[in-house]
């Protein structure tokens, strides 16, 4: 049996049990085990559970899962930075869950990968195969757009900037609330580090820590005190794992 610190279904930190949880094999990179549950997951990269369920849900998902514990979906650190990439052309460049949905399609057939997004070499020619089809809304007509031809070809460099400030394929991501408009990197995630769990960038902190100090009562001054770390970090790191509202 594996004892997982988890994030339950509410963001709430709490120790999960998993018996038939997969292990890592002699060998295999750290970075391919599931060991991620959907709603853990869901809580580090700050992406509503619902939506990262709807990715890894149907008979044609978007994502694919890399493990699985009965009908629970196991994540691995590759998965997820596979779904941060998909969330970040979401939140900052405004692609419809229709158009990613269609493009991984064409990535997965180009590459021979059910996961195209995780591999570093593909990412720029995955981005060169997507067509945004944009429909005619009110009295603009519908236009089609392939972001390897200019003026799309700055769309793709603009893309690869962000995942280059957020992503360090297989040793860091800098995963953040508002990353759409805010270049701080206040949490992190390491497979090396913590077991691959959300801390304080920097440090060994694990953001749930913080959390529990914070619903037991104690204000963001004492909490930095205590893990001597900056309050504005603090409370960074609160309001990315959803428990504040972004600060005025």
């Amino acid at each position: 049996m594996i004892l997982v610190s988890a994030i339950n279904y509410f963001g709430e930190c709490e120790d999960s049990m998993l018996t038939k949880k997969p292990t890592r094999k002699p060998g295999q990179a750290v970075q391919t085990v599931p060991t991620y549950t959907i709603p853990e997951a869901a809580a580090f990269l700050a992406i509503s559970t619902r939506t990262l369920f709807s990715w890894y849900e149907g008979d044609d998902p978007i994502l694919k899962a890399s493990g699985s514990y009965g009908p629970i979906h196991l994540l691995s650190y590759r998965d997820l930075e596979e779904a941060y990439r998909v969330y970040l052309l979401r939140e900052k460049f405004g692609f419809s869950l229709q158009f990613l949905k269609k493009s991984m399609l064409n990535a997965r057939t180009m590459f021979r990968s059910q996961h195209p997004l995780q591999r570093v070499d593909a990412v720029k020619e995955c981005l060169k195969d997507l067509i945004y089809d944009k429909p005619a809304r009110g009295g603009k007509p519908r236009t089609v757009t392939s972001l390897g031809q200019s003026p799309g070809q700055q769309v793709v460099k603009e893309v690869a900037d962000l995942f280059a400030e957020r992503i360090d394929p297989e040793n860091f991501i800098f995963p953040w609330r508002f990353a759409a408009t805010d270049h701080s990197r206040p949490v992190s995630m390491n497979p090396n580090i913590m077991s691959g769990r959300l801390v304080v960038s920097g440090t060994r902190i694990p953001v749930c820590a913080l959390l529990e100090s914070k619903r037991s009562g104690a204000k963001i001054p004492e909490i930095a005190r205590d893990y001597d770390l900056d309050p504005d970090t603090v409370e960074k790191a609160l309001i990315h794992i959803g428990l504040r509202k972004k600060a005025a």
